[in-house]
């Protein structure tokens, strides 16, 4: 398995990635993402180079702190339990400790039964804040 940090040059990699866990981007909105300073997207592949697992999410500025919201973790079913999404999500914290973000935190739902127990193996802490989302149409 080889973890990877994509990149600018990277969009036809980005767009292979991401078009195994939902609709591939086209090349355009994928160079558009890796130029896009707060926008991470980091991978698991297999020494074959087909995706395993990927990670992405956003810097978020704030006044006091440098946090990351981690937006989407996928791993690819016949991937899965093998250490692909433990090794992007821990390659991910080297990154926001390298880069001196405060925190990285995910929303989820408390119905998630595959994503709570793994948010937890990995070392995130449960907030037990109850939240509402909405959302503004542009």
């Amino acid at each position: 398995m080889k973890v990877v940090l994509l990149k600018p040059g990277d969009e036809a990699l980005l767009c292979r990635v991401e078009g195994s866990f939902n609709d591939a981007p086209t090349l355009e909105r994928a160079a558009l993402l890796l130029r896009e300073p707060t926008y991470v997207m980091v991978a698991a592949l297999t020494d074959d180079g087909e995706p395993m697992s990927r990670i992405y999410g956003h810097v978020i500025h704030l006044a006091k702190q440098t946090d990351f919201l981690l937006y989407e973790v996928d791993t690819a079913d016949q991937h899965k339990r093998k250490g692909a999404a433990r090794a992007i999500v821990n390659f991910l914290r080297e990154i926001g400790r390298e880069r001196g973000w405060k925190e990285m935190w995910v929303l989820t739902e408390v119905s998630n039964d595959e994503g709570n127990p793994f948010y937890e193996s990995v070392g995130g802490e449960l907030e037990n804040s109850p939240t509402n989302m909405y959302v503004f149409k542009l």
